[in-house]
């Protein structure tokens, strides 16, 4: 097994999230602080008339007030753990709280089981790095372009030359998860905006709330360290079509990533508002052995599919949209940079 060090820093903010929503009977926000609430400690802190209060509020199904009473009655030490807030959530949830009709809905981060840790899953990293290499391979393929999902499924295996799963030479790739420290993570609005035909950008009527991490072009450093593994004994042992060096990935990331980020830069975010914070993102130096990733929600259909082979290919200027979302309405999501160390 060859082990490989990464020292990695979160370029823009993340999402990653874990496929389920909080609302406002699941968290509070107060003090800056969004605080996800442990509703068996919640309610065993109850004395037995508050109790009793609280259960005809859930027979009468009055969601405002049941809003109100968590609202007001929940203790930090109810909560499973705490996350700092924006001021303009901060904002909307003290106007809104009370408003059913505004569900207050939060995607938070992927956390850990009872510790509640957030962090980063080596299947995310992984995914991103078997993107940009299956996309380079698929250049020279010769291969037809999939017509439909089915084909589109076997498309990466025909690219990568197996039939069973077993001897996806991706297996002998390993990443594993990544723990990340509790003050990393933000909640925070992502604004869908769409691109007008002067340049600029407009912010669309799309109402999102997310668990973010910091990131170097949103003012806070956020940095980790992991490792690549490439099993040796397992290709040894299997009879795979292909097997990856470290150079091959370092080179099939740099490409692949680099590609997509001036490419929205120019398709997207130059001469508008946010030209400056994809300008940063641009400018970040990639020396030695280092390359660019990204992963989580809103990375944007084309750092996520097949370059020459994209299917479905997304509406606009030579397939590049007409919307992105961007935390806080300014900075580009999802993208990290990847340095291999010795």
């Amino acid at each position: 097994m060859k082990t490989y060090r990464l020292k990695c820093e979160i370029l823009s903010p993340l999402h990653i999230g874990t496929g389920h929503e909080l609302t406002p009977l699941d968290y509070v926000i107060k003090e800056g602080t969004l605080h996800k609430i442990s509703f068996e400690k919640y309610v065993l802190a109850m004395d037995d008339a508050e109790r009793g209060r609280f259960e005809r509020l859930i027979e009468e199904g009055n969601l405002a007030r049941l809003r109100q009473h968590v609202s007001e009655r929940m203790k930090r030490g109810d909560a499973v753990y705490s996350v700092e807030v924006a001021a303009p959530v901060q904002a909307l949830y003290a106007l809104k709280v009370g408003d059913v009709q505004n569900q207050l809905i939060v995607a938070p981060f992927v956390r850990t089981g009872e510790a509640a840790v957030p962090f980063l899953p080596g299947s995310s990293v992984k995914g991103a790095i078997r993107t940009a290499v299956i996309s380079d391979l698929a250049k020279t393929s010769g291969l037809p372009r999939p017509k439909d999902s089915k084909e589109e499924y076997a498309f990466e295996s025909q690219v990568l030359g197996y039939k069973d799963g077993k001897d996806d030479p991706f297996r002998a790739i390993k990443l594993s998860n990544v723990p990340l420290k509790h003050d990393v993570t933000i909640v925070r609005e992502v604004r869908n905006l769409s691109k007008k035909r002067d340049g600029g950008l407009q912010a669309n009527d799309i109402q999102m709330i997310c668990e973010t991490t910091h990131s170097r072009v949103s003012g806070k450093e956020v940095t980790f360290d992991t490792q690549i593994s490439i099993d040796e004994t397992l290709i040894a042992t299997r009879i795979f079509s292909k097997a990856f060096t470290l150079e091959q990935i370092v080179t099939a990331c740099r490409e692949f990533y680099r590609d997509k980020m001036e490419k929205e830069h120019q398709k997207f975010y130059k001469n508008s508002s946010v030209s400056q914070w994809s300008q940063r993102l641009l400018d970040t130096p990639l020396g030695g052995q280092a390359f660019l990733l990204r992963l989580g929600r809103f990375s944007g259909v084309e750092s996520v599919t097949l370059d020459n082979y994209r299917n479905p290919r997304p509406p606009g200027d030579k397939g590049w949209g007409s919307s992105r979302n961007l935390a806080e309405g300014i900075y580009p999501m999802g993208w990290i940079m990847a340095t291999v160390v010795a």
